[in-house]
């Protein structure tokens, strides 16, 4: 906030302007601030269409071709960032963005140039760019139209200075298309701006005469190359200053897309901020890679995103587990006491001994009952190999867990993880009151897994446990290792249940100490009864050392919890 001045102290400059009415989630720390203000300009863009790519700040990872760079040198120096200085960014980010609604590229194709001398070309360049900015703004209007007038109030001046210049040219035009007051300084440009103003207006009908984008498309390409033909003997004299070749249709070089932001000359973020913001985003966006890099420590990982597509499950409950569960549930939990004050009998109260001589009620019982309040997370390998009955069991297991948990102040929750296309899936199989399911698939990425539904538990004081279900050995991205260090240092207790493993030595070397094995999925549900008990004896300090883990076959259904 240095440097910032108030002219009314009751009014903050951030509450002038369009989007101070809805962007509330305001931030005076420079990383939250800039990740919130990245949030709200994809909000806008999310408006405008599918086809549009992703908004991003120049040098920030996951940019592609159709990604809208954003400098950050706009948005940054004043914390939270002032309302104004935001509808411009959103004017010019709105701007690019629409390029990409109205298939700019493909009018490009669309446009015959091939008939033209290599000299013309860079003068039709800078036509048809200034053509196809009127056009896009034009097929706006309402709220988002208001902060493209805030982008434009920058720039709509023009100075004219030496000699006539096509570049002079385009800005006058674009310039009276928004500001009909604009004079005409120089007399030269005003028998070509005459053709320029009836093109806007062809370009108006264009815009709302309905039509596929396509067929838009190739009516704006004929216009801009009819137009060409009238101005193009006006143009005699006039010196080019910007020569950019805006579109290459041989391959020569790659195409750029007109309207849209050039990460050239923008300055990108330092590392230590990129990474904080990129934290920040993956905080409340189903990309969660960030937090698995920060976690871990590394950034080799493979991309990971949160899954909302399920499928209803059908779990078969067994009500005589159920109810072990619970018992073994309130068995251990931590006990709180009720103190119940002003009875007739009971312990002698020292605060009531003054209505001994009056009522009487100067007694009280003290009461201790179980706090139910567990922090447990199942967490179901859903890779290609488990499907059939295996996933069948992970439903029943769910189900039966969840049952026990409901209706105290216990905190259970239920993920499966797969790969799909590289992609790491983390699907939440608890919503509300409802059960999902979701189709196994993939590879095994249960090192990253693990860290995921750790970051997901609530930072409380309530006892910690993850527990793991997974019939194979991890083969994608970060190592066992890297969860169990993890969840050691946030003081989970994680238990891997493995079951039906075809190499238990494998298992072994990747899991250690936090493995149990089973030789059957028929086994699962009893077995997490067993093994809930058999942990609950055991200190949180001594669960996971060496002394008292071990790798720990569990036979048949039959057998006693592990010593």
């Amino acid at each position: 906030m240095a440097g910032l001045e108030y002219s009314n102290p009751t009014k903050s400059p951030v509450q002038e302007g369009l989007s101070s009415y809805w962007r509330r989630n305001t931030s005076t720390v420079e990383s939250v601030e800039l990740a919130n203000l990245l949030g709200a300009l994809r909000k806008i863009t999310g408006y405008l269409g599918d086809n549009i790519g992703t908004v991003a700040y120049a040098g920030l990872a996951g940019g592609n071709d159709s990604t809208i760079i954003v400098d950050p040198d706009t948005v940054m120096g004043h914390y939270p960032v002032p309302a104004a200085q935001f509808d411009q960014v959103a004017g010019i980010v709105i701007h690019e963005a629409l390029h990409q609604v109205a298939w700019t590229e493909h009018m490009w194709r669309c446009l015959k140039q091939d008939d033209l001398r290599m000299a013309d070309l860079p003068r039709l360049h800078r036509l048809v760019e200034t053509a196809e900015d009127i056009y896009i703004e034009n097929t706006i209007r309402g709220n988002l139209g208001l902060y493209l007038a805030a982008a434009r109030a920058r720039h709509l001046r023009v100075s004219f200075s030496g000699r006539p210049s096509v570049d002079a040219l385009m800005k006058l035009w674009w310039a009276i298309t928004w500001n009909k007051n604009c004079k005409i300084a120089d007399e030269v440009y005003t028998k070509s701006l005459v053709v320029l103003k009836e093109l806007t207006e062809h370009l108006k009908d264009v815009a709302w005469d309905g039509g596929g984008v396509t067929q838009r498309c190739e009516h704006r390409a004929k216009l801009y190359r009819a137009t060409w033909e009238r101005v193009a003997p006006m143009l005699d004299g006039f010196i080019l200053n910007n020569k950019r070749m805006a579109w290459f249709s041989n391959g020569e070089a790659p195409p750029v897309a007109p309207g849209k932001a050039s990460s050239k000359g923008a300055t990108p973020l330092e590392p230590e901020l990129q990474r904080a913001i990129e934290i920040q985003l993956a905080a409340s966006s189903t990309d969660i890679t960030a937090l698995i890099a920060e976690a871990a420590g590394t950034q080799e990982v493979v991309p990971t995103s949160r899954w909302d597509f399920h499928i209803p499950a059908h779990p078969v409950i067994d009500r005589g587990l159920v109810g072990r569960l619970k018992l073994l549930f309130l068995g251990y939990s931590e006990r709180e006491k009720i103190t119940s004050r002003g009875l007739n009998a009971g312990r002698i109260d020292t605060r009531r001994l003054y209505r001994a001589a009056s009522t009487g009620r100067c007694f009280k019982a003290i009461e201790s009952r179980p706090a139910m309040d567990w922090n447990v997370t199942l967490l179901a390998d859903a890779s290609g190999s488990m499907t059939g009955t295996k996933w069948r069991m992970v439903e029943n297991t769910v189900a039966a867990i969840h049952s026990a948990l409901v209706g105290y102040r216990n905190h259970f929750l239920a993920y499966g993880y797969f790969e799909m296309d590289g992609v790491l899936m983390i699907s939440n199989l608890i919503k509300g009151d409802r059960l999902l399911s979701l189709p196994p698939y993939g590879q095994t990425a249960s090192g990253q897994a693990i860290i995921a539904a750790a970051l997901s538990m609530p930072r409380d004081k309530r006892r910690k446990l993850l527990i793991h279900v997974t019939d194979g050995e991890s083969n994608l991205g970060l190592p066992v290792q890297a969860g169990i260090d993890f969840c050691h240092q946030e003081h989970i207790t994680l238990i891997t249940l493995g079951c039906g493993c075809k190499d238990l030595s494998v298992m072994r070397d990747q899991y250690g100490n936090t493995i149990q094995f089973i030789q059957s999925f028929r086994q699962l549900p009893h077995a997490v009864e067993r093994l809930l008990r058999w942990s609950f004896m055991k200190s949180s300090r001594l669960l996971g050392s060496k002394s008292t883990r071990g790798n720990i076959l569990l036979k048949d259904e039959s057998c006693d919890a592990p010593e």
